[in-house]
């Protein structure tokens, strides 16, 4: 199967953005045109809905999502699709990431949620042979670099 991306991303980010209204959150999309993933559409639904709540869940008032084609440095070039969530929240120590992408794992049980979001990127990724990973974002808060096979 093959999945159109920005589609995806600008109806995940309306929807987040009207269920988040009353938080005032600004779900911005940035993703190249024609970017394709080699995948299941409910799929990558559900990645990018559970990584878009996640993020508005902890932003203060922003959360960008951008979309783009990535090659890796082997000697094949393998070309990914790379989407990076960014929130403007307090962000998530470096000793404490590996333990918020296991199943049924909630670090902060002020918000609501099952604790399962997170895992289920990481294992949906997987199953694609992608990958997910926890960093810093530039405005302060959590980035989530999600590696997902392209379609050329």
């Amino acid at each position: 199967a093959v999945t159109d991306v920005k589609p995806v991303l600008d109806a995940l980010a309306r929807t987040l953005q009207r269920i988040n209204r009353d938080k005032g959150v600004k779900v911005n999309v940035e993703c190249d045109e024609g970017l394709k993933f080699r995948g299941e559409r409910q799929d990558l639904e559900e990645m990018v809905g559970n990584l878009l709540d996640n993020a508005c869940k902890w932003s203060r008032e922003t959360v960008d999502v951008k979309g783009r084609l990535w090659r890796d440095g082997s000697p094949a070039g393998r070309t990914w699709l790379e989407l990076q969530v960014d929130d403007d929240g307090p962000g998530l120590p470096a000793d404490k990431r590996a333990e918020a992408v296991k199943r049924g794992r909630r670090l902060d049980e002020t918000k609501p949620g099952s604790g399962l979001g997170l895992s289920i990127v990481t294992e949906t990724a997987t199953m694609y042979n992608g990958s997910v990973t926890l960093e810093d974002a530039e405005m302060g808060g959590l980035r989530v670099r999600l590696i997902l096979p392209a379609a050329l």
